[in-house]
């Protein structure tokens, strides 16, 4: 889905950085679609440190994608946690202690 708030939020934390600003702007509901895919992808029922995770995403991205800065990643996983896609332990303004998984099995 495609979020035009969560865009605009990315987009007031840009500052000057005009090419992840461009790069976010181009951004489809397909595009979200593939990003949200591919941060679910890396994860299973252990947690790990969302900073290696979006990092790791970062770096496996297509070329199309490689503007788009690591803030944004982690932007779609707040969105991911507040549709209860993946569980957060810990803050997600701090990536380097915050810890990501998918739901544990109910």
């Amino acid at each position: 889905m495609l979020n035009k708030d969560a865009l605009a939020a990315a987009l007031a934390d840009m500052g000057d950085d005009q090419e992840g600003r461009e790069a976010i702007e181009r951004l489809q509901a397909q595009d979200l679609e593939k990003i949200d895919q591919s941060i679910l992808s890396s994860l299973d029922q252990t947690w790990k440190k969302a900073g290696f995770v979006t990092t790791g995403v970062l770096l496996a991205a297509p070329d199309e994608y490689e503007d788009i800065p690591e803030s944004f990643y982690a932007l779609r996983i707040g969105v991911l946690a507040s549709e209860s896609r993946i569980e957060v332990k810990g803050s997600l303004e701090v990536l380097k202690t915050c810890e990501i998984r998918l739901p544990a099995a109910s």
